[in-house]
């Protein structure tokens, strides 16, 4: 079984923000993806994504955040990754999802 991945909401008045942490993969991404898509389209707010937390991420979370800036396209936002660390952002980079979302890393 495994574990939830936590996700916390700070809500701003120019944007959307989500904390993210532990591991973004197949266990976790049907737990999270709902929320997170359904967030991207029902705001008109930028969706910005803290992923300071994020200790592991796989292509399934890489395919989650490609899915998820599509969404946010797709309502006239955008998606920001920010404090993405070095284990996630080697694999970001690696499927170039660094080159269709904007990322920040730590």
């Amino acid at each position: 079984m495994s574990t939830p991945i936590p996700v916390t909401i700070h809500p701003r008045s120019e944007m959307a923000g989500v904390a993210l942490s532990g591991e973004l993969d197949l266990a976790t991404v049907g737990q999270i993806e709902p929320a997170l898509l359904a967030l991207a389209r029902d705001s008109s707010r930028d969706l910005v994504l803290d992923l300071a937390g994020l200790t592991f991420c796989d292509s399934t979370g890489a395919a989650l955040l490609l899915r998820l800036h599509q969404r946010c396209a797709d309502s006239g936002t955008r998606l920001e990754l920010r404090q993405v660390p070095q284990l996630p952002a080697r694999v970001l980079r690696m499927l170039r999802v660094d080159r269709v979302v904007a990322c920040t890393f730590s």
